[in-house]
């Protein structure tokens, strides 16, 4: 039978840190870095945005954000979650007290924030070169059929309707306007479509074009 050392367990725990001191090494730059200055900077405006930045009235101000925002946050921190990955952080957090309270949790502070990006992002990121290598196994010559291109993001992996595909390349062509500030923005997805998108792209354009990184 098994004995655990629960002495050397509380040790363990005491040399990590409390609170988010074990964490902050694992963010890039540390706790004085820029990344967790942008993290703090998109959880606030989250906030904002959950008031309505229009709002005239004095703002309550809250430590938490809806659990509806986490992947709002988490995508502009970089991590990209599938609709599963979404499901699954956000039960993690809904679900979390539930045992204790019998209630689902319906908002989250940053410090638990924190602690479920670096739980949930991933170990490693995306390199240019696996871009490369998918657009040289699914094109010809390195490059897809734009029409063949909107087949495979909306029918492989996590299946997409087609206004799910259309709003979120419309979104990362900067057509998308917020229709809380703008209310008078409007474009045929479809038309902005094949004006942007070339008839044969590549994956330096799918990469710098939609995705906004530097190749």
């Amino acid at each position: 039978m098994w004995n655990v050392d629960t002495e050397a367990l509380e040790a363990s725990k005491l040399l990590g840190g409390e609170e988010l001191v074990p964490f902050y090494p694992m963010l890039e730059g540390g706790r004085d870095g820029e990344f967790f200055a942008e993290m703090k900077d998109y959880f606030y405006y989250a906030q904002i945005k959950n008031q309505g930045p229009e709002v005239t009235a004095s703002r309550e101000v809250s430590a938490k954000i809806p659990i509806t925002q986490i992947p709002n946050v988490m995508r502009a921190l970089g991590f990209y979650p599938s609709q599963q990955e979404i499901d699954d952080m956000t039960n993690e957090v809904k679900f979390s007290q539930y045992i204790e309270t019998g209630e689902k949790v319906t908002e989250i502070d940053l410090n638990d924030f924190i602690k479920l990006y670096i739980n949930h992002r991933p170990a490693f990121g995306l390199a240019p070169s696996q871009i490369v290598k998918a657009f040289d196994m699914l094109g010809d010559h390195g490059s897809i059929d734009r029409q063949r291109f909107l087949n495979i993001l909306q029918e492989k992996g996590e299946h997409l309707t087609e206004t799910e595909l259309l709003d979120g390349l419309m979104t990362l062509l900067n057509y998308n306007k917020d229709p809380e500030v703008d209310h008078t923005f409007t474009a045929d997805p479809k038309i902005v479509l094949s004006e942007e998108i070339p008839d044969k792209i590549s994956a330096k354009q799918f990469a710098e074009d939609l995705l906004g990184f530097t190749t």
